[in-house]
């Protein structure tokens, strides 16, 4: 393991620099949850405090495509933005480097007062000696050089293969080998492929990726039940009404194991999500209000009329998204995945990683001196 990525290993574990100490990265994105959070929303630093928004998994994380918008006419000749990319459920930050610096100074997360707190306690970590080898004495001695490292050595750290390993039954089949599903999983994905419509928002096919990352990495407002305050979604970041209370469409892989589902984890399991999909419109009172009713999608979901026999087949095609070596981090007691030897080294990779608002970072020094 390169040395910048040990150190941002070791910061993710470190739950000794929140304020007060006993939160880290890890707390909330559990490895044994494929690093989601099993709980609706996560609790902070502070006793009291909560975030209000369900942590998402890590897997995969650090392909996601970079937030920007698209132009399109519309057949009544008017002009409508599609927002994709970008990380957090409402795409505010571009990439996995703005990312990652957020919860260290959120109150309701890891509420750290300021930068310089930040970079006083790292160097008073059990691993800053192992950081200063990493990135020299000038910069160890720069709080805002010595963040920029550590903002890095997190992202360094995430693009790791064991955060994305491809190797589901459904990445054997994707591959070609025909027989790596079972007859229910092949009908689960004839579901997920019609009638369910899925892969409207869940390609299976490759984009920004050379395999698929069950995504388009869009936003939408599902109409799902409300759960403490409002949350306005991606407005907050394009300042567009239209875009009240639509949050990104997640990563379908690892779904299994990433429960409660929902930006405010407001569903408890995965077939709950199912029957969501399937009745919503012809079940409101068994879901309750949403917060925005004005922009949900009533066209792709809400009444898809599957049977029973479909959604247990869908459910099963589910199970085919979860990569082996998470699944068997339960057998083992492994604290993390195993790195597959299958998948390239993050080096081998570089090109397609949506990485580059690190580049504008004040103390950005270059590349190569990043990657030491």
């Amino acid at each position: 393991m390169a040395p910048l990525v040990e150190v941002g290993r070791s910061i993710f574990l470190d739950t000794g620099l929140s304020h007060p100490p006993g939160l880290g990265c890890v707390s909330c994105h559990q490895p044994q949850s494929a690093f989601a959070d099993p709980r609706p929303v996560s609790p902070g630093a502070v006793d009291g405090r909560t975030g209000k928004r369900n942590a998402p998994s890590l897997m995969y994380a650090a392909l996601t495509s970079s937030f920007y918008s698209d132009e399109l006419i519309t057949e009544d000749n008017e002009k409508q933005f599609i927002w994709e990319g970008g990380l957090f459920y409402d795409g505010r930050a571009k990439d996995l480097f703005e990312q990652v610096q957020e919860p260290f100074f959120d109150k309701n997360e890891l509420n750290i007062p300021n930068p310089g707190a930040l970079a006083a306690s790292l160097r008073k970590a059990s691993y800053g000696k192992r950081f200063k080898q990493a990135i020299g004495d000038e910069a160890w001695n720069d709080d805002e050089r010595l963040l920029y490292f550590a903002y890095r050595a997190l992202v360094e750290f995430l693009k790791e293969p064991m955060f994305r390993p491809f190797n589901a039954p459904i990445d054997d089949f994707l591959a070609g080998n025909k027989n790596a599903l079972t007859e229910q999983e092949l009908r689960g994905m004839q579901v997920f492929q019609g009638p369910a419509q899925c892969e409207v928002c869940h390609f299976l096919f490759p984009t920004t990726w050379p395999k698929s990352l069950l995504s388009d990495f869009g936003y939408d407002n599902l109409g799902v039940p409300s759960r403490g305050e409002k949350d306005p979604g991606l407005i907050a970041t394009t300042k567009d009404p239209k875009t009240r209370g639509l949050f990104k469409v997640p990563s379908l892989r690892n779904i299994a194991l990433t429960a409660p589902y929902m930006h405010n984890g407001s569903i408890t399991n995965l077939r709950e999500v199912l029957e969501f999909y399937n009745k919503r419109d012809l079940e409101p009172d068994r879901w309750g209000p949403t917060d925005y009713p004005d922009t949900v999608n009533r066209e792709d979901m809400g009444d898809l009329k599957l049977t029973e026999q479909q959604i247990d087949d869908l459910l099963a095609f589910l199970q085919t998204f979860t990569d082996r070596t998470v699944a068997a981090m339960k057998k083992t007691g492994s604290p993390f995945p195993q790195n597959p030897k299958t998948e390239p080294s993050t080096d081998e990779m570089r090109e397609y990683f949506p990485d580059w608002s690190q580049r504008y970072h004040p103390a950005y020094p270059g590349d190569q001196a990043t990657l030491k």
